[in-house]
């Protein structure tokens, strides 16, 4: 632990570096979560949050293109040695029903990304899929800290904590709607051809 937090530290001391090195290395190998880097860089400049939010997705989604080439090249035998069984499962059964939630439900949550870039390479989701749904999954966790932290400052530490649930559900709201909406105009195009 001791490790860990001397790690942050040094991070944290390279400003931006640090946070961009976190994100990447976080998508495939490392235990050090970017937030712990973003939260504080941005807390002491809010005028660079927003930066410092697009530098953690896109550098997170770009590492995680390593943990999907890994999960391809080991596949899911050895995936299960390497991703814990309490974090594999969830995965595995959100994708057998739909891997797009998988991935992006699991981006957002509090399973570290390195399984999850790896679990997709294992089960082989396609490459443009995990690419989009990571990178929605990953602008919505970092943007909602970016965004807080450049607008409310200080304050925005107890929004993150009081709404945090709130922005996950309405989120999750928000694409279903647009899922179905996509779904049924893409029903409604096909009706005429077959008549």
């Amino acid at each position: 632990m001791e490790f860990l937090d001397s790690l942050t530290e040094v991070f944290l001391e390279w400003g931006i570096y640090g946070l961009i090195i976190a994100s990447f290395t976080e998508s495939f190998i490392s235990p050090i979560l970017p937030d712990l880097i973003l939260i504080p860089l941005a807390l002491a400049n809010p005028d660079s949050a927003i930066l410092y939010a697009i530098a953690a997705t896109s550098f997170s989604v770009v590492g995680g293109f390593i943990g999907y080439g890994i999960g391809r090249k080991i596949g899911i035998v050895a995936a299960r040695k390497m991703i814990p069984e309490k974090y594999l499962e969830p995965i595995q059964e959100k994708v057998r029903r739909n891997a797009v939630w998988a991935i992006f439900l699991a981006a957002l949550s509090p399973i570290p990304y390195k399984f999850v870039s790896i679990a997709a390479g294992a089960f082989k989701i396609r490459m443009d899929v995990f690419i989009v749904v990571s990178f929605i999954g990953r602008a919505k966790r970092f943007m909602i800290e970016g965004l807080l932290i450049y607008y409310f400052g200080d304050y925005a530490m107890d929004l993150m904590a009081e709404y945090y649930d709130i922005f996950i559900i309405l989120s999750v709201i928000a694409i279903l709607l647009i899922i179905l909406l996509v779904a049924l105009w893409r029903r409604s195009r096909r009706q005429p051809a077959q008549s």
